[in-house]
């Protein structure tokens, strides 16, 4: 009585590779999943201080010019706002850098960037992403 040997260990193989290609699914959906959060608290921290900065009046123009269309921003006022607004994000996201400007004189613009670490992936050669995000506000109008 003979026994076939060639089909012996099959199912074995079958299962180790099947579950490579699940381990491997996983690390890519949760490094994806770390930096599509990532990316939305960034986006976040820019618009909340774009907002916050939208709202620091420029008082010496308004006592030169009074009021126009949409009360004139303060450079210094904004920049100062967005820093403080930014050490106090530090806490929530490491490595968040925050700068802002004033556009058109009545618009406040945020620039959000944070670098985000993969958890998995990086014994593929993509250990980290350098995320960008932008917020912008405008003064509020004047009735």
């Amino acid at each position: 009585m003979s026994r076939r040997r060639d089909d012996e260990g099959t199912v074995l193989l079958l299962t180790i590779g099947m579950s490579v290609v699940l381990l491997l699914l996983v690390a890519v959906v949760v490094d994806v999943s770390s930096v599509v959060l990532a990316k939305r608290a960034l986006s976040n921290a820019a618009d909340g201080a774009a907002v916050a900065a939208a709202q620091q009046a420029d008082r010496s123009a308004l006592n030169a010019d009074g009021l126009g269309e949409r009360l004139p921003l303060d450079p210094d006022r904004v920049n100062a706002v967005v820093n403080s607004y930014e050490s106090d994000e530090r806490a929530a996201q490491r490595g968040l850098a925050l700068q802002g400007r004033v556009q058109g004189g009545t618009e406040a613009v945020v620039d959000a960037y944070r670098t985000v670490q993969l958890p998995f992936v990086g014994w593929l050669g993509v250990a980290s992403v350098r995320l960008h995000a932008v917020g912008r506000a405008r003064s509020p109008v004047v009735p």
